[in-house]
């Protein structure tokens, strides 16, 4: 099973896991996370694939994130890799 783990003092992170899909709710606190988000996000709408992630903003500043199953290693790489979560591990 894949484990991460963040700074909750800058975003807040959780997740329910449906059939075909993992939502993660984002509740971003700082200015600089939320630039780091929006780098995750324009990895995935850059690429060919639309169906793997589609991200959706609230009006009360939380983001929902909705990844296709297979996805999920990919958006969790690139969440790694702008330094949106602090860790990534198998367990």
């Amino acid at each position: 099973m894949l484990h991460y783990s963040f700074d909750s003092s800058l975003v807040e992170i959780t997740e329910q896991k449906n059939e075909d899909d993992v939502t993660f709710t984002i509740q971003i606190k700082s200015e600089t996370m939320r630039q780091r988000w929006k780098q995750v996000r324009f990895y995935f709408d850059d690429n060919k694939d639309y169906t793997d992630a589609f991200f959706y903003s609230h009006i009360d500043g939380h983001y929902e994130v909705i990844v296709r199953n297979d996805a999920v290693l990919p958006f969790l790489l690139q969440a790694f890799r702008y330094r949106c979560i602090e860790s990534l591990a198998w367990k």
